[in-house]
């Protein structure tokens, strides 16, 4: 192929098209119109003898090459920028730019919303998109461009994504104010211990992204010898707060979550009655955005959400 032909323009049209899957989003992140885009990808096809997008639903889905190509075009792209220093700096309060963010309904209430706020006043141009936590697999939305970030439990990953850590936080035991079988409620400044036996005797609420039965509560309680009986299970943490608030249910739940929805939902909240690990939360992206400044950025205003969150045991953090 004769590197003549190719112009640098028809590759950022290329990276933003992989990014939004979808011709008029593209353009708006490039400041090119519509009717360009298309002629971009126009000459791209006939110069790769390849569609490289084609219309799938409403969306421009990549192909088998597209997919290859996707990331040497971006981290070249990526490099040239660096290199000319024209993408040195950030800046928040004229950028125009989306980002999308995949996460469960507790990131959703517990860090998107400050973003969106101090957004209003220092980045007007930029908004968030999140996605449902169960859509999808993490590494291949991040390859394919889909998400931006991930906000989810840490665990083993392999590259080319990344991660950072951002909280620890410990388990609770959540019930309603008013059940019959609990009596006083612990206030929020003293928490009490939940009593073993209730404990293991009461129904529980299970968070559970397939409809499941057993969690790490349950391994923990195996190990001495007792056990408990789930009666419902959800995907969304809001869903099983409000059914423990109307029912003799109990949840065990993350604190930061639980302490700031449990005067909404007139709920109490308990120690765990056993030793249960701390949740790890992290932020995760692809390598090909780790020295974008937009990316970068983004990612430095989500940490700093974090640390700006009430209710966390600085000795967890």
């Amino acid at each position: 192929m004769n590197l003549a032909s190719i112009d640098l323009n028809l590759l950022l049209v290329f990276d933003a098209l992989m990014t939004e899957r979808h011709a008029t989003r593209a353009g708006q992140r490039i400041g090119l119109s519509q009717p360009a885009v298309s002629a971009a990808l126009n000459r791209l096809r006939a110069i790769l003898e390849d569609e490289l997008f084609v219309r799938r639903g409403g969306e421009m889905a990549p192909t088998a090459l597209a997919l290859t190509l996707a990331e040497p075009i971006t981290d070249a792209l990526r490099r040239v920028e660096l290199a000319l220093g024209v993408a040195a700096r950030f800046d928040a309060a004229t950028a125009r730019q989306h980002f999308k963010v995949r996460g469960v309904d507790y990131v959703g209430y517990l860090i998107i919303p400050p973003l969106i706020a101090s957004f209003a006043r220092t980045a007007p141009g930029v908004a968030v998109r999140c996605l449902d936590a169960q859509t999808g697999s993490v590494a291949e939305l991040l390859e394919e461009g889909h998400i931006d970030l991930a906000i989810e439990v840490m665990h083993d990953l392999d590259y080319p994504v990344r991660s950072q850590f951002l909280l620890r936080e410990r388990y609770v035991v959540i019930a309603s104010a008013h059940h019959p079988e609990i009596g006083t409620c612990a206030g929020a400044a003293h928490m009490e211990k939940f009593d073993l036996d209730l404990y293991c005797r009461l129904p529980h609420a299970l968070h559970s992204f397939v409809g499941g039965t057993t969690g790490n509560v349950d391994a923990a309680l195996a190990a001495i010898n007792r056990s408990r009986r789930v009666t419902f299970s959800a995907p969304h943490f809001f869903s099983i707060a409000r059914a423990v608030a109307d029912s003799v249910m109990i949840a065990t739940f993350p604190e930061p979550l639980a302490r700031r929805i449990a005067p909404l939902l007139d709920l109490s909240v308990y120690f765990a009655p056993i030793e249960l690990a701390p949740i790890s939360l992290g932020m995760i992206w692809h390598r090909r955005n780790d020295s974008e400044p937009g990316q970068a950025w983004f990612r430095q205003q989500v940490m700093a959400s974090v640390r700006q969150l009430d209710g966390l045991d600085p000795t967890l953090q």
